[in-house]
């Protein structure tokens, strides 16, 4: 079901993005560099920090990854949120969105807090638990889908993985190390 709604150039590997708590750092959004904000080699995007990773794994262990490291997995919580991701880090990656509890009462989390930003893909009827058993999303340019939560590439390739960090340094500039992005 997702190969057929999906184009085969999006078909590249299921990303995961993780955010983790708590981050300082400058809400600036047009790339000034901020001294310490981030750890070396992560991107910034206003009070968040992303990392690549690269693993091939269902939404729950993806997302236990994250909870292990002190993170959850990435919710956006706007559109310009959403094109930053989508154009600096990954044109396809999994959210912190699911309807597992409940079917069709869908949960979007930042850490413990809910999002109310939503963006599926309503012209295709989204979420529509096409397959059955769809309840973890993911998005791309085109918005948010609702897949299996168990969904991972078969052909063996390994899949990208990010890594959205939001955490408070143990002090001030820790990492010593001023990132432009």
């Amino acid at each position: 079901h997702l190969k057929m709604m999906l184009p085969k150039r999006l078909i590249v590997g299921l990303i995961s993005l993780c955010l983790m708590i708590r981050c300082t750092g400058g809400t600036e959004r047009s790339g000034a560099s901020i001294r310490g904000a981030c750890p070396p080699a992560w991107s910034q995007w206003g009070n968040k920090c992303y990392q690549k990773h690269s693993e091939n794994l269902p939404w729950a262990e993806a997302n236990q990854e994250c909870i292990k490291m002190g993170s959850v997995l990435v919710m956006p919580q706007s559109q310009e949120e959403t094109e930053f991701l989508l154009k600096n880090l990954a044109p396809f990656f999994r959210i912190n969105c699911n309807d597992l509890q409940v079917e069709g009462t869908w949960v979007c989390q930042d850490g413990t807090t809910d999002v109310e930003y939503r963006n599926w893909r309503l012209e295709t009827g989204e979420p529509n638990n096409g397959a059955g058993g769809e309840d973890c999303a993911v998005t791309d340019k085109t918005g948010w889908n609702d897949v299996s939560c168990t969904w991972v590439r078969q052909d063996g390739t390994t899949d990208v993985e990010f890594r959205n960090w939001r955490k408070e340094p143990a002090e001030p500039n820790n990492f010593g190390e001023e990132k432009i992005v």
